[in-house]
């Protein structure tokens, strides 16, 4: 019923929409599927700009909730982990299926990256390329790519920010940033920090201990002649104190109790991208770009570990023809994970080539892409040792766009993508190592009716190999990480509707996900931690120029425990969540704003996971209600 309600709500709204006065929207130039930059009308995939306006006008805190919403991503948070982005339904091993990218940089890969270690207030936009930049960005784009940009210099000569906020749970978030222009050189630097002591209570060992994080960004533009060099470093420290799983009778008693066990994180992260761009001939351009990780990781002031890694990307562009051209590049990837104590020493090397040619005729426009990738692993263990190589873990993608009107674009896409196991996954790993091949069949519309813009795709993704954790092969039932013995397939719809007034914005996005398991041990199953349904409904008003009010309301659908394959708990409960806030500017620049989440405090659990020795689940609930209130100063 409650399904039925939200389709039937979001058919409502959006058929009183068009009969309204047409209004055009500019393009959106996005670079994460072809690093020089298309619009996403030229773009045969399914493509959502999260711009800095909309990051701005909902108040969203770190970048998974700025994710909130998008068709087809589900955001998870389990306590003391880095938020579980899923595109299009990969489950619990969401995080090594998306590719993060930093500026461009790969993060993700040789270990976790926590998206919310980057202050929200640097990111100038996120773009998400759902089952698409394969070709691209190689090893890890399963399910897609997540392009996570900052903001660049401003070619002001002086320019900054002050901001400061308090909220529930002794939160409290304060920025600042500076920039200047000297000659050529555009300048930016900021500081970010964050306290709190979150919504669960702590284990007794840690009572009143607040999580922690702070960062500092560096950043710097040199303007060339046809040309430029841009420098970005950035310091992350965050300290993160957790909680264990509750019963269900502890859950449904309180939420907000500690688990049996508690502990912390702590993260200290230094990140290096530099890139070179230029105009070589008026139809040939060549750029550069690379950076280095280094991830210190401290769990519990017992384990600790290190990760380096190195990352180099140059490619040529070159234009043959009105809006037709041809992408060559490669890529090398090398990282390590140091030996100590607790950690064996382990490498992950990859290098690639890739080719990308489009091609317009008339209304039409042709991509191809293939990507040939070498991937080399290696582990070493006082009695053990791992030396893989995967040779052909090539990714191919054929595209049609058709360009029907001065608005509207019809899109087919195939794309084939692989992943290979990450270096924490092998080490608890169950029989042969495969690679994971998916293949992603995509047909998709964007167009401008009146004053709407609409986007809808429908995708099929059949997977096979698919390396997944399953607990089924323990006797204590801490499993092993393994590939599937039989094929997935996933089957979906995404809508996505914007309705734009004169100071009312609507937004309502709906995605349906069908993950079965079509062979094997698992066969006619439902894939794990996979909700069929999805949807948000979301509404801006702006009072004048200088008073916004923001509602959203999110949906998340009956889904079964994140590694219950054998659907042998049943499906979870759906819930509703609500979140509002307004905000006033007045003439000198300051923003006042205060806002409420989980309005009406619904309880509801980020994660669930099971355990077939006891036949019990364990949950992690999500926040119950927080309010905020701050205030941000601009010259």
């Amino acid at each position: 019923m409650k399904k039925n309600f939200l389709i039937l709500a979001i058919l409502a709204v959006s058929s009183g929409a068009f009969a309204n006065e047409s209004i055009k929207l500019e393009d959106t130039v996005v670079t994460t599927g072809e690093s020089f930059g298309a619009s996403v009308r030229d773009t045969a995939k399914d493509v959502t700009v999260v711009t800095s306006q909309e990051i701005e006008d909902k108040k969203a805190l770190n970048v998974s909730e700025a994710l909130k919403g998008v068709p087809g991503v589900t955001i998870k948070n389990m306590d003391g982990a880095a938020p579980n982005i899923d595109l299009r339904g990969s489950g619990a091993t969401a995080g090594t299926n998306t590719l993060i990218l930093l500026d461009g940089i790969p993060m993700s890969g040789m270990a976790t990256f926590d998206v919310n270690q980057i202050p929200i207030g640097e990111v100038d936009r996120i773009e998400v390329i759902q089952g698409g930049g394969a070709v691209m960005y190689g090893d890890g784009a399963i399910g897609g790519v997540i392009n996570i940009i900052t903001k660049a210099p401003e070619n002001r000569k002086n320019y900054g920010s002050l901001g400061a906020e308090l909220g529930s749970w002794k939160t409290m978030r304060t920025n600042i940033n500076y920039g200047t222009k000297i000659g050529k050189l555009l300048v930016d630097t900021s500081y970010s920090g964050y306290k709190s002591l979150e919504y669960r209570d702590r284990n007794e060992e840690f009572k009143d201990k607040k999580d922690k994080r702070d960062s500092i960004w560096l950043r710097g533009k040199y303007d060339l002649k046809d040309g430029s060099i841009e420098a970005r470093y950035s310091h992350n420290e965050s300290k993160d104190y957790y909680t264990g799983s509750l019963t269900y009778n502890e859950y449904k008693n309180n939420p907000k109790q500690a688990g049996s066990y508690g502990g912390h994180y702590r993260y200290i992260n230094d990140i290096f991208n530099l890139s070179y761009s230029k105009k070589l001939t008026s139809n040939l351009d060549f750029l550069i770009y690379g950076g280095y990780y280094e991830q210190e990781n401290d769990y519990y002031s017992r384990y600790n570990n290190k990760v380096k890694e190195y990352f180099i990307k140059p490619q040529f562009k070159y234009t043959y023809a009105k809006n037709s051209y041809l992408i060559l590049g490669g890529d090398y990837r090398e990282g390590k994970d140091n030996k100590t104590k607790w950690y064996s020493e382990t490498k992950r090397d990859a290098y690639a080539g890739y080719l990308i040619n489009k091609t317009t005729i008339g209304d039409f426009q042709f991509t191809q892409g293939f990507r040939y990738e070498k991937v080399k692993l290696k582990k070493r263990e006082d009695n053990y040792s791992l030396d893989k190589d995967y040779s052909n873990n090539n990714s191919y993608e054929l595209g049609v766009n058709y360009l029907y009107s001065d608005t509207g674009n019809l899109y087919f896409n195939f794309s084939t993508a692989n992943r290979v196991p990450t270096i924490s996954e092998l080490g608890a790993w169950y029989g042969d190592i495969e690679t994971q091949e998916n293949k992603t069949y995509e047909i998709g519309l964007r167009d401008m009716f009146s004053n709407t813009s609409v986007g809808v795709s429908a995708f099929i993704v059949d997977s096979k190999n698919e390396i997944y954790y399953d607990k089924i092969f323990d006797p204590v039932a801490y499993g092993y990480n393994r590939n599937f013995d039989g094929k997935v397939r996933r089957k979906g719809v995404q809508l996505s509707l914007t309705h734009y007034f004169e100071k009312l914005t609507l937004r309502e996005n709906l995605s349906y996900i069908q993950p079965k398991v079509r062979g094997g041990m698992y066969s006619g199953k439902e894939f794990a931690g996979v909700p069929r349904w999805q949807a948000n409904l979301g509404a801006t008003y702006n009072f004048t120029d200088r008073f916004l009010a923001n509602i959203d309301m999110y949906y998340m659908g009956k889904a079964y425990a994140q590694d219950d394959f054998d659907n042998y708990f049943g499906k979870q409960d759906d819930y509703v969540t609500f979140d509002a806030n307004i905000s006033y500017t007045f003439e000198t620049g300051v923003e006042v704003y205060a806002g409420v989440r989980n309005i009406f405090d619904k309880e509801y659990y980020n994660a669930v996971i099971t355990s077939k020795k006891t036949g019990k689940e364990m949950y992690y609930p999500g926040d119950g209600r927080s309010f905020y209130t701050g205030f941000k100063y601009k010259f």
